[in-house]
């Protein structure tokens, strides 16, 4: 926790993407030098704050499972969302 991290949003590398498909946003190891979270321009919405929420729980707790992450940015952005919050 306390890293400062770039924020980029644009497209998604490709070179990520034949990885992972569907991936929709990126964070860089906490050691790496100057880290990035990317996120795909194309989101909007309730998507844009989910996968927002996603990398930044990756950036603040890097060691945690992919699977926990998910559930955890999905409540967090499903909360938020029905707290009116919205993208511009």
């Amino acid at each position: 926790m306390g890293k400062r991290y770039q924020i980029k949003i644009g497209k998604i590398d490709k070179k990520i993407l034949r990885l992972c498909p569907k991936c929709a946003g990126t964070c860089d190891e906490p050691k790496t030098k100057n880290k990035t979270i990317c996120l795909d321009s194309c989101l909007h919405g309730i998507d844009l704050i989910k996968v927002a929420i996603d990398e930044g729980i990756h950036a603040c707790c890097w060691d945690l499972d992919n699977t926990t992450v998910d559930k955890m940015s999905h409540s967090i952005s499903q909360f938020l969302f029905r707290l009116g919050v919205r993208d511009k």
